[in-house]
């Protein structure tokens, strides 16, 4: 059985809304690690917003903005919250270092296989597209099928098997650049 090769577009964002929410889950805010790293703990003990809040001395309204990473605290006011779920100030930022740290290893690894599959993808096809490319024809993105060294093309229209080497030229004038 084949392994399925999966193309997709990803739409560029329209609205600033859209650009904002794509840049933060790219880089992680201080503020959004802290608030993680606040209510994992606060989790952790079994503990409700509310006691914690009353003891720190904030309003529960107020730590469950700062846990949701919409407010960032001052640091008398993370030193109080802190000290509500026994840990240091200190513990609090080793640990918001930890996770950004791990976040940014994680999207590093992650860009690594975009790259090596890209790579690899470019070059698996490069050769069944080589002859299509020196003809001008033009391109179009299909499904794809790695079949033991052959390649199943399926536009929409009759099925054709392109193997190693090979180029297919459908009914239609369009032969098929596929890269990834």
């Amino acid at each position: 059985m084949g392994n399925v090769v999966e193309f997709t577009r990803v739409a560029a964002p329209h609205t600033s809304k859209q650009r904002a929410q794509r840049r933060d889950a790219a880089k992680p805010l201080w503020r959004h690690a802290l608030g993680e790293v606040l209510r994992a703990e606060r989790l952790e003990q079994e503990r409700i917003l509310t006691e914690v809040a009353a003891t720190a001395g904030v309003s529960p309204q107020y730590l469950s903005e700062i846990e949701r990473g919409r407010k960032e605290p001052s640091s008398e006011l993370l030193g109080s919250v802190a000290e509500a779920l026994g840990l240091d100030l200190v513990d609090v930022v080793q640990r918001v270092g930890g996770l950004l740290g791990e976040r940014r290893e994680a999207e590093r690894r992650a860009a690594e296989r975009r790259e090596i599959l890209r790579v690899e993808t470019s070059f698996a096809f490069r050769a069944d597209a080589a002859e299509a490319i020196d003809a001008g024809e033009e391109f179009g993105l299909v499904d794809v099928t790695d079949l033991h060294g052959a390649v199943d093309v399926a536009p929409g229209h009759p099925l054709a098997v392109v193997g190693p080497g090979r180029q297919h030229a459908p009914a239609e004038p369009t032969a098929y650049l596929l890269a990834a």
